[in-house]
């Protein structure tokens, strides 16, 4: 920021940023209760953790690891059987013959899989761990089935998968179609790259033709139609393309902060990772979003507060976590902080950072590798679980 208004509008951002440490303090005791010493896996909440019916899984752990990757320097200083533990907790569900990673506790639909793909993938480069088989989306692997043989059937065909794209309700329910859109990216992966730039071509042009005249993917200003154009940016991204009509993107994002109001975590960290996406695509851009974040700044805080739980955590909704994620049970849909919930709430605080070309600051992790190995006593989470 060049003049000396903007100065002081740099000061009142980097306070204002400080305040929310307050919310993340309990984040790091909280995550060291979700770790399993026997598999060395991570569970998604304290009542999955608790409850002897429910295991860690594939995306609890992916994520368990990448908040520690990302939001701490703990990995750092790993003891080598966690570091081990964790890799071959991954591993031992990699399917031999398919090379997919697939939960033990039973299947799940072509976007779990999917997004387990890129979970366990993301894991393992974080641990600098490697796949026990070769993986169908590894280049040049012959070991792996064909991909043919585990797409879903909207996958048979350009054309069966833009009919796919098309067959969702973009309009009311533009995430959701995102989500998916997103998600089939891991299929697409998988296939021959010149078939795969078929796919992607045929995408692109779709979406194009899609895009509302707000900017975004449904003709509506809300937090539904923002975090659509958040999945579709991500989608955007892995192709290394901008998204377009940017600009309006930018207003209608805005708009919706002055006309509606979060009701997850997931709308108070899409809008925000639009953003920071967008305010890497030119200076005009940053500037722009930098000025009306700290219009908004307010109104974008004060949502933080809303989903703490007294263990610590963040929740997926006002009064209640997810009940499953990655397509496994993991929660009793208590009011407690889950994994994914707090994966975002996270991701929120480091890009509105980022937005300013600020660093958000490490979390905590004294004790923490005292809390895994059994030198100190876990921290007892203090929730009082209710369903308010």
């Amino acid at each position: 920021m060049k003049n000396g208004t903007n100065k002081i509008s740099t000061d009142k951002v980097s306070k204002a940023l400080a305040s929310i440490e307050k919310y993340f303090v309990g984040v790091i005791p909280w995550l060291a209760n979700m770790y399993d010493p026997n598999t060395h896996g991570f569970y998604m909440t304290v009542s999955g953790m608790k409850d002897p019916e429910m295991e860690p899984a594939i995306e609890m752990t992916a994520w368990g690891i990448s908040l520690l990757y990302n939001y701490t320097s703990a990995l750092d200083s790993a003891p080598q059987e966690f570091h081990r533990g964790v890799i071959d907790f991954i591993c031992d569900r990699q399917d031999e013959r398919t090379g997919l990673f697939i939960d033990k506790q039973g299947p799940t639909n072509a976007r779990e899989t999917a997004r387990n793909q890129s979970a366990a993938h993301r894991a393992l480069v974080y641990l600098n761990g490697k796949k026990r088989y070769p993986h169908p989306s590894d280049k040049g692997s012959s070991d792996a089935v064909k991909a043919a043989d585990m797409m879903p059937a909207y996958m048979e065909s350009v054309d069966t998968y833009i009919a796919w794209l098309s067959s969702m309700d973009w309009d009311n329910k533009s995430w959701g179609a995102g989500d998916q859109t997103q998600s089939s990216q891991r299929y697409i992966a998988m296939l021959p790259p010149d078939t795969g730039e078929l796919y992607k071509s045929a995408a692109i042009e779709w979406l194009g033709a899609r895009q509302c005249e707000n900017g975004l993917w449904s003709p509506s200003i809300d937090f539904n139609s923002a975090s659509g154009a958040f999945k579709v940016g991500l989608v955007y991204g892995e192709w290394k393309m901008r998204l377009p009509n940017y600009d309006k993107i930018i207003d209608s994002i805005f708009e919706c902060y002055r006309v509606a109001k979060s009701t997850n975590p997931y709308y108070i960290r899409n809008p925000i990772s639009v953003l920071a996406s967008i305010a890497s695509y030119s200076p005009e851009a940053k500037e722009k979003i930098q000025r009306l974040t700290v219009e908004n700044l307010d109104v974008i805080l004060e949502s933080f507060g809303d989903f703490l739980c007294p263990d610590g955590a963040f929740s997926a909704h006002k009064g209640s976590s997810m009940v499953s994620f990655g397509g496994v049970v993991g929660s009793h849909g208590l009011y407690e902080g889950d994994i994914d919930a707090t994966a975002m709430m996270l991701v929120a605080r480091r890009q509105l950072y980022e937005i300013f070309d600020m660093k958000a600051p490490l979390l905590n992790t004294d004790n923490f590798w005292d809390w895994i190995s059994g030198k100190l006593p876990m921290p007892e989470p203090h929730i009082d679980f209710c369903n308010n």
